[in-house]
């Protein structure tokens, strides 16, 4: 490469550098900004890529596994009843680009390390907002987000990372300003009321305290007896109900899943398609649902395995699987290869963030929730940098 392509390599990766910034600042703010930020350090890192930047990235399976998913989505997608609405479904698919710019535009620590502080950051300032709107009376606060599944979802990823880097990576300055500002995370997470977050957080804690510090388990165990003893009645309710089948949203979901394998049964191989699922909750679950559930209408069903195996069939069902055991793969490496603590916290948090939003895509299908599901990918991408520059280094 020579002088002139060389320098204008370097300033389309510092474009990128810092559409990247603004990707992650505005992930808790505004999905228009945060997807503009993402196609614009898309450009800039080809640009930087023709000019001849070559990032030092070991290929693997998860690649082959992301492949393999384009291609089930797209086959069910022309097979499919509903074509050109499937194939517009197809086109999330798109942001898994953000796992490999995150890989291989995070050239140092300094900059990983600028990357969590502003995720912390945006996610405590928009708890901040959440927490005010919940003074201001609303039950379920959103902040800037459409829904508190969506907020809440935000949130268990960015309380997963923060948790881990406040606890094992950062130094004592970092934890006197970031506790407080995790604090508001976890605060604005219980006011969400959403109690598929709240299981999802539990089990990405303890995740973290299985693989690090045992007596994290202790501490969760009894912060959450102590927790709801002292808890006020909302809230306790709230928790309480997680164990109520009767429920109308349980008894929906309940549905919903005994609904899904007829779907399947029906297109076997490669599911309806990535469309919209309100025809097919119309004709396979509508009919079943008593008279006190039928004032509602979905378009998706409430659950990641159900609603892959439906839209693509035991085909696109069985690739996902495989895509869930490389994700976890790829970040259990990073943890391994991670060198000094704070990438090792990173990798941790990177890996319980999955968790968790494994533990929540059992209750609701959060892998088609573009804000939150941008954000996973980020971590993975945060993950394999750990891994790349512990390589290098």
């Amino acid at each position: 490469m020579n002088a002139s392509r060389e320098k204008a390599a370097a300033l389309a990766l510092r474009t990128a550098n810092v559409c990247l910034a603004a990707f992650v600042f505005s992930s808790t703010v505004s999905i228009t900004f945060e997807q503009a930020s993402i196609v614009l350090a898309f450009l800039a890192w080809t640009l930087a890529l023709l000019l001849g930047y070559r990032p030092h990235y070991k290929k693997g399976m998860l690649e082959l596994a992301f492949l393999l998913l384009l291609g089930s989505q797209l086959i069910s997608s022309l097979f499919s009843s509903h074509i050109l609405e499937s194939l517009l479904g197809v086109r999330d698919l798109f942001f898994v680009c953000i796992v490999y710019l995150f890989a291989t535009v995070t050239r140092t620590e300094r900059r990983m390390r600028e990357f969590v502080y502003l995720f912390i950051f945006s996610a405590s300032l928009m708890s901040l907002y959440g927490l005010i709107q919940s003074a201001m009376g609303v039950y379920r606060i959103t902040a800037a987000q459409s829904t508190p599944l969506t907020f809440s979802g935000i949130l268990t990823i960015a309380f997963s990372i923060g948790f881990s880097f406040v606890l094992f990576g950062a130094s004592r300055k970092e934890r006197i300003i970031f506790g407080p500002l995790l604090a508001l995370i976890f605060a604005a997470l219980t006011l969400s009321y959403t109690r598929s977050s709240w299981i999802a957080v539990f089990c990405a804690i303890l995740f973290i305290g299985i693989l690090r510090n045992k007596w994290l388990v202790v501490g969760l165990l009894l912060f959450t007896a102590i927790a709801f003893l002292l808890a006020p009645h909302p809230l306790k309710s709230r928790a309480m109900s997680i164990f109520d089948p009767r429920r109308p949203s349980a008894h929906m979901r309940i549905i919903l899943l005994k609904t899904s394998p007829q779907v399947v049964k029906d297109h076997p191989i490669i599911g309806v398609g990535m469309m919209d699922l309100l025809p097919i909750y119309d004709k396979y679950v509508y009919p079943r649902l008593p008279e006190n559930l039928k004032k509602e209408r979905h378009g998706h069903f409430h659950n990641n395995f159900a609603q892959v195996a439906v839209q693509t069939g035991i085909l696109g069902l069985t690739i996902y699987l495989f895509l869930m055991f490389n994700v976890v793969r790829s970040e259990w490496g990073g943890y391994r290869a991670a060198g000094d603590r704070f990438m090792k916290s990173i990798s941790v948090g990177s890996l319980a963030a999955f968790i968790g939003f494994f533990i929540f895509g059992m209750f609701e299908y959060n892998f088609g929730d573009s804000e939150v599901i941008m954000l996973l990918w980020f971590t993975l991408g945060l993950s394999l940098a750990c891994r790349r520059l512990s390589d290098c280094a």
